[in-house]
């Protein structure tokens, strides 16, 4: 026995006072019991490090451990208590587990990688053989552990966004470092002071005067927040965003105009949805032909598409007095069209005018933010929903904060 206890001492890196005592094997449930003494009069007290006299021993508890082979195994012993003198009790850390852990720091570590190699956090915990909660505590304990060790370094260049959370009109904000392409802080909600507490949760006081450009959406709450936080920063409207209203505005005007036809028994917009959502540079030859077809009809929705083809070269223009030229050729086109929904597009986007030209200043999008979007997405399917924002966040920031999560 004392070989093997010696054995599982070096395994574990255990130096005296430590000892391992016992080793219990039991092969019917492929399990390894090891347990462990504190044999000394005194520790350290955790607080301010001075050597104290031994108080007491608390309740025996166990740890997980990493595999024996193809054994469970188990960590059990007791957790010294010191008597400081300026702290009162305290009790010593442990040399394989961290306060408050039901596993070791071996198995912590190793469950993390598990986790990010994993297609999900259920075939990650059938691999290792425990629970959601436990999975959801490792995980929780990874991302308070990364937030704790992130420096405050500089981010010039930032985006928010927002990210559905539950079912109806339930969202989340995002603040990401574009440049390193990292999610910095999670919060619920997208109105009144969630953009607030988004970008100074994120980012402290420092951080926030040298942001130099932040990419959102048209967003009067993230707006206003910006203006109030971000004293030097550049408002940049996100193109994607800008394309999406586009997109919209083309898909309306298809099906308010197929139900007109409809009315007249002209079933020419039928199944055509999806070839008006596309770009011209994505159109198979028969589908152009197709477009080609139908725009020889004089359709509203022909000349809608168009009219967000022709925007695409707005953001080809060199500088901000091109663009801003080619803005105004592109409304009045816009403007002899007739496509209502165009035209409300086209108001918006001259309301919002000055903020879109910043583009040309910083060349900054939020393609790393869709990018997020579609990786939270799987991250909830995975989960098959969340119904509590604290457990999204985690996951959301364990998986693409890029925080030092081992311990």
């Amino acid at each position: 026995m004392d070989f093997t206890a010696n054995h599982y001492a070096q395994l574990l890196g255990l130096q005296s006072p430590w000892k391992v005592t016992s080793v219990d094997l039991d092969v019917g449930v492929l399990r390894v019991d090891i347990h462990v003494n504190y044999e000394s009069g005194s520790g350290f007290c955790p607080e301010c490090g001075k050597a104290c006299k031994l108080y007491d021993q608390s309740a025996k508890r166990s740890w997980r451990h990493l595999d024996t082979m193809q054994f469970a195994t188990h960590l059990h012993s007791q957790s010294p208590r010191i008597k400081c003198e300026e702290h009162g009790v305290k009790t010593i850390s442990l040399p394989w587990a961290a306060k408050h852990s039901g596993f070791t720091l071996l198995f912590e570590a190793f469950a993390i990688r598990v986790l990010q190699a994993s297609r999900s956090t259920q075939a990650a915990g059938d691999l290792l053989g425990i629970n959601w909660h436990h999975i959801q505590t490792i995980m929780e304990r990874a991302v308070q552990r990364g937030l704790a060790r992130r420096e405050p370094e500089e981010v010039a260049w930032i985006g928010m966004d927002e990210k559905s959370f539950r079912s109806g009109h339930n969202y989340i904000s995002l603040i990401n470092d574009l440049e390193n392409s990292r999610v910095l802080e999670v919060v619920e909600g997208r109105e009144g002071n969630a953009a607030s507490e988004l970008i100074t949760s994120g980012l402290d006081e420092k951080q926030r005067e040298m942001v130099c450009g932040v990419c959102i959406d048209m967003s009067a709450p993230y707006i206003n927040a910006i203006q109030e936080h971000f004293p030097h920063a550049d408002i940049v409207h996100d193109k994607f965003h800008i394309s999406q209203h586009l997109g919209n505005a083309v898909d309306k005007t298809r099906r308010i105009e197929h139900a007109k036809l409809q009315k007249q028994g002209d079933e020419s917009l039928t199944k055509t949805k999806y070839l008006w959502l596309k770009g011209m540079e994505h159109l198979s030859d028969e589908a152009l032909s197709r477009i080609k077809e139908l725009g020889r009809c004089e359709l509203e929705v022909s000349k809608a598409w168009y009219l967000k083809e022709l925007f695409k070269h707005f953001w080809n223009r060199r500088d901000k007095m091109y663009a801003q030229r080619y803005f105004e050729y592109w409304e009045k086109k816009v403007a002899t069209s007739g496509v209502e929904e165009m035209k409300k597009v086209a108001r918006m986007l001259r309301k919002h005018l000055a903020n879109i030209l910043t583009y040309f200043d910083s060349y900054i999008t939020n393609a790393f933010s869709e990018g997020i979007n579609s990786k939270i997405q799987a991250i909830k399917a995975n989960a098959r929903g969340f119904r509590n924002f604290k457990n999204y966040r985690t996951r959301i920031l364990f998986f693409c904060g890029k925080l030092s999560l081992a311990p």
